[in-house]
């Protein structure tokens, strides 16, 4: 199975490294910020919704199933907009951050893939081959 995230996972960062460079080096902190740990859910769930809607163009509006993730979160997007924004702004912390995000994706992606191989294997055991 090829790698899900590599392009996904790249692209954020050059986002995140390019946006955390403009502007003044600290953003004011939101009332609502989200919490870090939070943030990071968030990124991830972000990353599932932008690699499906990939996969899947013509059967998915990424808006719904970003508004499905803000409800899951009790969250709304202009408080995920602006705890995105203060965080961006920290960038030495937010390619931590991302770096985390990374490490969880290739978590999930390599727990998928024992999955696939586990039922491959399985099937083919039943099938004698």
């Amino acid at each position: 199975m090829k790698k899900l995230f590599p392009q996904a996972v790249i692209l954020i960062i050059i986002v995140l490294v390019g946006y955390g460079c403009m502007g003044p080096e600290e953003a004011p902190k939101p009332d609502n910020l989200i919490s870090e740990q939070n943030y990071i859910d968030l990124l991830i769930e972000m990353q599932h919704i932008s690699t499906y809607r990939d996969a899947q163009p013509d059967s998915v509006n990424a808006d719904s199933l970003k508004a499905l993730v803000y409800d899951k979160f009790g969250i709304t997007e202009e408080q995920f907009l602006n705890s995105h924004t203060f965080y961006q702004k920290q960038v030495e912390r937010q390619l931590i951050r991302v770096q985390e995000v990374i490490r969880q994706l290739e978590n999930e992606e390599q727990y998928i893939q024992v999955h696939i191989d586990s039922v491959k294997a399985a099937k083919r055991d039943s099938t004698g081959g």
